[in-house]
């Protein structure tokens, strides 16, 4: 309940009437989304500082051992597959399965294909 001896808080759009409260709140607003952004550049330039010095560091890491760096691996790989052909391991056969967009697997096989249950014997699967 309300004591009726103490009045209520005044209304809080006292200031906000003033035209000069409406310029200072505009400007408040306007530095608070600033100092966001300001924040955002900060951050991401401290991700690019650190990107910069770890692809080095690898680089470097690369150089003094000898062994190709994380990042030359990776552009390795980037480059590969906008070539088109994936990393081969030497020594093993290429698969002989056709792409899905190979002329052997759109064109069309008017032929019927025997579907049926076929019992194998153990002489066959060995």
């Amino acid at each position: 309940m309300t004591d009726p001896r103490r009045p209520s808080l005044p209304q809080p759009s006292g200031f906000s009437a003033a035209p000069l409260g409406g310029i200072v709140g505009w400007i408040v607003a306007w530095m608070g989304w600033m100092l966001v952004a300001l924040v955002g550049l900060v951050f991401i330039a401290s991700v690019l500082i650190w990107l910069v010095v770890l692809i080095a560091f690898s680089l470097i890491r690369g150089w003094i051992t000898g062994r190709p760096s994380t990042v030359a691996l990776l552009w390795r790989h980037y480059r590969d597959l906008m070539r088109g052909r994936w990393p081969q391991t030497p020594g093993k056969k290429r698969s002989t399965t056709p792409r899905a967009d190979a002329v052997q697997a759109t064109t069309a096989d008017d032929s019927v294909q025997d579907v049926n249950w076929r019992d194998v014997s153990d002489k066959e699967n060995s």
